[in-house]
């Protein structure tokens, strides 16, 4: 082997990893033209392929085609009608010659899939000319007037209307091409009038319509077409009118218009007036009046009035005179003579205040009207026919209002419906209650004054069971201790204060009154004369005062015992019904009795004490304290659950409850209570 040999290996170098020597260069790398192409072919077409994947394709259409359009604001591509286009806003303009440009708005959405938009036309220009010169609306707004050289009107159908005086209106409806081209219209407008050939005998009328002068007879007269009338006027003739109906472009000549001669007036009166008037036979009237004659001959005037002699007259006038005549008719009399009393009365003779005098009247004999008043009476009117020659006699006596009132409210008056007998009680001033000193008082008896005013009707007795069930047929008073309380003629009780109440109204309706009661059980103010409970104060002053010197302590007189037959009170009969019983006494009943059988109280009011107690309208007040302040007609107080009762009953026997002042008050009913019924004179 020689000492150089080039195969021989030779050891190398060691070189840790991440040594930074570098090491021997091989030969230098240089990318290809065609690979760096690419590369920037694939950078370039990288935006492309996002737009090509999110972008969508649009369908935009604009109609009519226009000549050019375009999109801006982003990214659009055209491919034909349709356009790829991202989601966003894009601005489109379109143009086309005779349109409006259009500017207008494209919204992309993630579901847009076609977009249509339409170009609007330019209006158009119309030229009008009309014969005559007429004014033009369009479309129902003033547009001026013909001729119109550049009348601008957008592009569709209108409604032009073209009127002139003394024409008629003509409706045109045009169709407007638009596109800014100019149309034209020529109108000729027909005539609204038509001539109208009139004459008269005697000529020269004046011719008015609606008080405008149209021209004189003969003539022709150019007239608006339409309904009309004319009237023909010429001095010392009467008015004639004339209706007619004129058509347009239709001339048409009027027969002649006959005028005749102006009537005469004769202005008439008479003494005395109202009488009848006839000329010439015909009735025309009564005095005074105006009459109408026709002029150039003579007319005989009549007139005549009952109880007076005939008056004529003669008359002849020419056209158009006026004369003023009054003519005087005679009387026929005859005597009426009077006795009025009371002397001093006023005495009246159709409308005329005469003097009585003697009583002796001459008058024309036929009817006059005879009134006689003086204040205080009733006045007398009548109507009394004279007669001539003969003397006639007429006997007048006033009657007084205060007569008429007694006539008209009479002391006994009965109820139509259920045969119940009311007494008439006049008002007084009483007090209320009674004094400490009197035996038997209780606490609630205080004194007070009171004042009655007005007159009033009190029930002589109490409501039955027959009456009360002709207002509620199912009522029963019941049964005490096996004695019964429901026999016709008994009270009716267990009869609480609303159904008596209620009983009043339906009493008032049945006997034609109204009604005294609101549906609160209020009275009705200002008070009616309607049936009603008796106030508190009433029915005191009708059992201790009325046909009483001095109040009246029992209903029999003021002291104990009570004589036979003096009410049904609590007696040996009722002695297992009640607690105290009046020793010794017998009214031959245990409970209720018939109404109307014990005694009467002055004025024939019976049953004031004893047989039931009587529900009053009042509430109660256990709480009122003396007075000397005068209560006028008072209604007890506004509120309280209770109401007051007064008069004994068939349970009561001791002093204080058969006294006429004891004062009682529930709230419920019960078998010892009923009710009588009131109501004011007037």
């Amino acid at each position: 082997m020689s000492g150089k040999d080039d195969n021989l290996i030779q050891p190398a170098a060691y070189r840790p990893p991440g040594s930074h020597e570098p090491g021997p260069r091989g030969p230098g790398f240089r990318p290809s033209p065609m690979l760096l192409l690419i590369a920037a072919l694939l950078v370039a077409l990288l935006p492309i392929g996002f737009f090509l994947l999110t972008a969508r394709s649009v369908a935009v259409t604009v109609t009519p085609t226009p000549d050019s359009i375009s999109l801006s604001g982003g990214i659009a591509i055209d491919f034909g009608n349709r356009y790829l286009l991202r989601t966003g806003e894009f601005r489109l303009r379109a143009r086309k010659d005779g349109y409006k440009p259009l500017d207008a708005v494209l919204k992309v959405a993630d579901d847009t899939d076609q977009a249509a938009f339409t170009l609007e036309k330019l209006p158009g220009e119309l030229k009008i000319s009309s014969t005559p010169v007429a004014m033009i609306t369009v479309d129902g707004k003033p547009a001026g007037s013909t001729p119109q050289e550049a009348l601008e009107l957008e592009a569709g159908k209108h409604q032009l209307k073209l009127s002139a005086p003394r024409h008629q209106p003509q409706d045109v409806e045009i169709d407007i091409e638009g596109l800014g081209k100019t149309q034209e219209l020529a109108i000729t407008l027909k005539p609204g009038w038509a001539p109208v050939t009139v004459s008269s005998r005697p000529s020269g009328a004046e011719i008015s319509i609606a008080g405008q002068v149209q021209g004189k007879t003969p003539g022709t007269l150019e007239l608006g077409a339409g309904a009309a009338e004319l009237e023909f006027r010429l001095p010392g003739y009467k008015t004639r009118r004339l209706p007619i109906l004129v058509v347009a472009s239709q001339p048409q000549t009027l027969p002649e218009v006959l005028l005749e001669a102006a009537d005469a007036t004769v202005e008439l009166s008479s003494t005395p007036s109202g009488a009848s008037v006839t000329v010439d036979g015909a009735f025309r009237g009564r005095t005074p009046l105006a009459l109408s004659v026709t002029p150039g001959s003579a007319h005989k005037l009549v007139l005549s009035r009952d109880g007076h002699e005939n008056a004529e007259a003669q008359v002849s006038l020419a056209a158009e005179e006026r004369k003023t005549l009054s003519l005087s008719l005679k009387p026929i009399l005859g005597v009426l003579k009077l006795e009025v009393t009371p002397a001093d009365a006023t005495l009246t003779v159709d409308g005329t205040v005469r003097p009585i005098g003697d009583g002796r009247l001459e008058l024309p004999a036929t009817a006059h009207r005879i009134e006689v008043a003086k204040p205080g009476y009733k006045p007398y009117s009548s109507e009394v026919t004279v007669r001539p020659g003969v003397d006639q006699k007429l006997v007048i006596a006033l009657v007084s209002e205060a007569e008429l009132k007694a006539v008209a409210n009479p002391p006994l008056i009965n109820s139509a419906t259920i045969g119940l007998r009311l007494r008439k009680l006049a008002p007084g001033s009483f007090t209320m209650g009674t004094p400490r000193s009197d035996q038997g008082r209780q606490a609630n008896e205080v004194q007070r004054p009171v004042k009655l005013t007005r007159p009033f009707y009190l029930a002589t007795t109490e409501i039955t069971n027959a009456q009360f069930r002709q207002f509620r047929s199912g009522h029963t008073s019941g049964i005490v201790a096996r004695t019964s309380l429901d026999n016709e003629g008994y009270p009716a009780v267990r009869v609480d204060w609303s159904d008596a109440v209620a009983f009043c109204n339906w009493l008032s309706a049945k006997d034609n009154l109204p009604a005294a009661y609101n549906a609160d059980g209020s009275l009705i103010q200002p008070a009616t004369t309607g049936y009603r409970l008796p106030t508190e104060a009433e029915w005191e002053w009708a059992a201790r005062f009325q046909g009483a010197g001095a109040p009246r302590r029992y209903p029999w007189g003021n002291a104990m015992p009570p004589p036979p037959d003096s009410g049904n009170f609590a007696d040996a009969k009722a002695g297992t019904l009640v607690n105290q019983i009046l020793e010794g006494y017998d009214d031959g009943f245990a409970a209720t009795s018939p109404v109307g059988k014990g005694l009467s109280i002055p004025p024939g009011l019976f049953d004031m004490g004893g047989n039931v107690s009587e529900w009053v309208h009042d509430r109660y007040d256990g709480s009122i304290v003396p007075s000397t302040a005068v209560a006028t007609d008072p209604l007890g107080p506004a509120t309280g659950g209770e109401h007051v009762i007064r008069g004994s009953s068939w349970r009561h026997g001791r002093i204080a409850e058969l006294r006429l002042a004891w004062r009682d008050h529930a709230r419920e009913p019960r078998d010892d209570v009923g009710f009588r019924v009131a109501r004011h004179v007037e």
